[in-house]
């Protein structure tokens, strides 16, 4: 007979022991019976039991593979009964077997879940069959146990939040909410609720704030059976979260939920680092980019939007870090911070944008009347006191205001022209406003042009001196020259300081054109005063910037200059105006008396026109005063005759020798001799010279 196809292998029963079968039956010849078929379709006999109590010993002890019971037994314990407890008590399977087929015997039997009937007389057949269909059904069970066993552990251990949720549809078969069906631990861990308090209850009622998007998307997930991934944020929690939703079966979603709330706001956290000031928390230069960008395309879809920007530069910052130190800066930009923030809308940005800049865009302005008025309360609020470490401050600042919207594709060109009013501001004094013209673009885009020239022009060697000799008044003698630098323009031509000056200032290019400015009139007394007399009187007068003379080697670079070319420093003027030395009067007395002590002499360069304090002359060790041409020029006006008289009075009275400037006609020079003036120069006597024809000058100086 060819065996069953649920029977195994000959080869499978060789190499694994055979299933042990344990016959419960009160007849014994049955279960004689029995017993020899099932050794005959090669099982092993666990045992025979003829009651239910004794079936139940033996599956204690030595546990068999498969029970076949008798329905029926004539001891105490029916076999429906034994069947039940072994079930419960050892998991094992029983098949009945029996010759009754009444009803209500089957139905109690039923009630155990048995795996199988084989009725007497027993079928060889049937017996096999119905032994391979319980055994495969309880490895089965046992598989499908273990499994779900394992995924629970799973599913209770999952770091993530689970949520199995059923849909809950209206009447036109929509989704309307989500029942919660089932969650684990970690939803418990990461949302704060008690698993009783959530499982049976609607997401709406589990969570009031919930956005419609969350039943929508897991809705659609549930409808169509379709995967989906997705990240939002949950108010009622205050966090985000990463969702992974799929439907395990119709009408039913199962939502994954990783909480990403410490990545999204450490994102938010960085991003806000990298777009805002440390200090002032501000947005900072990029971020003020982007808001101005977003200005520019706004303007372009909005014909009635109207925009300004504002830059801010404080005025004398660098003096408050060098008095007070930087943390006392530090504070100083903070509470500008503060001020600038009072004085602005939520919807408007107040950005810092440099050191000590701050630029603020002001949004959906009525009119460009709106940001002047801004910027003036702006303006008056700095100059209020501001006490910082028990020192009273007054800030004031250059504000430069560019009106919107206009024809501006890039933010940087915006704040660009923004700069550039701001910088026209600082020219025309402290604490001043100025809007944008173009004028101002073009006379910038006019300065860059000289800063570069100025640059190529150092490092090409361009520059060159030009001598206006200086007389003394009383004979017409020449006395010395002042030394006017000159820049060589490709053309052959030359151009004047006032074309080039301010802008070397502003950049720095004033100390290395300075410097050789030092070395070159120090190049020429060297080599003149060679050709004369020790007791000639003759001097070169130099010209010191405030910036120049600032510098803290300024002795040391005039004493090199002075020792590269031999040059005799009783013979060399250096001429500094009045504000420079009240800029910082220790520093500057300790200068002017190391350049005395080497021999120098010190003028002030147009007298009258700065502080003009008489303490100063006192104090400072000055050799001369030097009339500022615009008093010498005017003096058909009484009140100039009368400040040049008294500034040569005054000079005198402190032992001091008095040079005017800028003497045109004989005129001024006979009113000049009049008042005692001692030495003059200017284009009635010379214009400025060349070296050679200086050199030429020297020896037949009569004019």
């Amino acid at each position: 007979m060819a065996p069953s196809p649920l029977a195994p292998p000959r080869d499978a029963s060789a190499a694994t022991p055979p299933q042990r079968i344990l016959v419960v039956e009160d007849e014994r010849i049955v279960a004689l019976d029995i017993s020899a078929r099932l050794k005959k379709l090669g099982y092993a006999v666990a045992g025979l039991a003829t009651s239910g109590e004794a079936a139940l010993d033996i599956c204690r002890e030595t546990p068999p593979s498969l029970v076949l019971m008798d329905i029926f037994l004539d001891s105490g314990m029916d076999g429906i009964e034994a069947a039940r407890r072994i079930r419960e008590l050892h998991d094992i399977p029983v098949v009945y077997i029996t010759s009754h087929d009444d009803q209500l015997t089957l139905r109690r039997a039923a009630k155990t879940a048995p795996y199988g009937y084989v009725i007497k007389p027993v079928d060889e057949r049937w017996l096999q069959s119905a032994i391979e269909v319980a055994l495969y059904k309880h490895a089965t069970e046992i598989d499908l146990k273990r499994s779900e066993d394992r995924f629970r552990r799973l599913f209770e251990r999952m770091l993530n939040a689970f949520v199995l949720f059923e849909a809950i549809c209206d009447g036109t078969g929509e989704v309307e909410d989500l029942r919660l069906l089932e969650v684990n631990p970690a939803f418990e861990r990461v949302t704060g609720l008690p698993r009783g308090e959530v499982e049976g209850r609607r997401i709406r009622e589990v969570f009031p704030g919930v956005e419609p998007f969350w039943i929508e998307t897991l809705g659609q997930v549930a409808a169509t059976r379709v995967s989906t991934r997705f990240e939002n944020y949950l108010a009622d929690l205050n966090q985000y979260f990463l969702v992974e939703a799929y439907s395990p079966g119709p009408g039913q979603v199962a939502a994954i939920i990783e909480d990403v709330t410490d990545l999204r706001r450490g994102e938010q956290l960085l991003r806000h680092r990298t777009f805002h000031d440390p200090l002032t928390d501000l947005p900072n230069r990029s971020l003020c980019l982007d808001r101005l960008h977003r200005a520019i395309e706004r303007a372009k879809r909005r014909l009635n939007y109207v925009y300004a920007l504002i830059f801010l530069d404080l005025d004398r910052f660098k003096l408050i870090n060098d008095s007070l130190g930087h943390l006392a800066g530090d504070k100083v930009l903070c509470r500008v911070a503060a001020l600038l923030r009072r004085h602005v809308r939520r919807l408007d940005t107040v950005a810092r944008v440099g050191g000590d800049e701050f630029a603020i865009l002001l949004e959906e302005i009525a009119s460009p009347g709106d940001a002047l008025r801004v910027a003036r309360k702006i303006r008056d609020s700095l100059t209020e006191a501001m006490t910082i470490d028990g020192q009273k401050l007054y800030l004031s600042a250059g504000m430069g205001i560019v009106l919107g919207p206009a024809d501006y594709e890039r933010p940087e060109e915006l704040l660009q022209n923004a700069t550039i009013a701001m910088n026209h501001a600082r020219r025309s004094g402290v604490g001043r406003i100025k809007v944008f013209d173009w004028v101002m673009r073009e006379v910038a885009e006019h300065d860059m042009g000289v800063e570069t020239g100025l640059r190529r022009s150092l490092e090409e060697k361009q520059f060159i001196l030009y001598y206006q000799p200086i007389y003394s008044l009383s004979d017409r003698s020449l006395v010395g020259f002042e030394a006017l630098v000159r820049r060589q323009r490709p053309d052959g031509g030359l151009d004047l300081p006032g074309e080039f000056i301010h802008i070397a200032e502003e950049t720095g290019l004033i100390i290395p054109l300075g410097n050789l400015v030092m070395a070159e009139a120090c190049a020429a007394l060297g080599r003149w005063s060679m050709d004369m007399a020790a007791s000639t009187k003759f001097s070169i007068s130099v010209n010191l910037s405030g910036k120049q003379f600032s510098q803290p080697d300024l002795v040391k670079q005039t004493v090199k200059s002075l020792r590269d070319t031999g040059a005799d420093p009783r013979r060399l003027r250096l001429e500094i105006t009045e504000s420079v030395l009240m800029d910082n009067p220790e520093s500057a007395l300790a200068k002017l008396r190391g350049l005395r002590e080497m021999g120098i002499t010190i003028g002030i360069d147009d007298f009258g026109t700065g502080y003009s304090s008489l303490s100063y002359l006192q104090r400072f060790p000055i050799d001369c005063l030097k009339v500022d041409r615009g008093f010498v020029s005017d003096m058909d006006d009484h009140g100039n005759r009368v400040i040049v008289k008294t500034v040569v009075n005054l000079a005198h009275s402190l032992g001091l020798e008095v040079v005017a400037e800028g003497i045109e006609t004989p005129r001024q020079e006979a009113l000049l001799k009049e008042f005692g003036c001692d030495f003059g120069q200017g284009f009635l006597f010379s214009r400025p010279l060349p070296h050679d024809k200086a050199s030429a000058f020297l020896r037949s100086p009569a004019t």
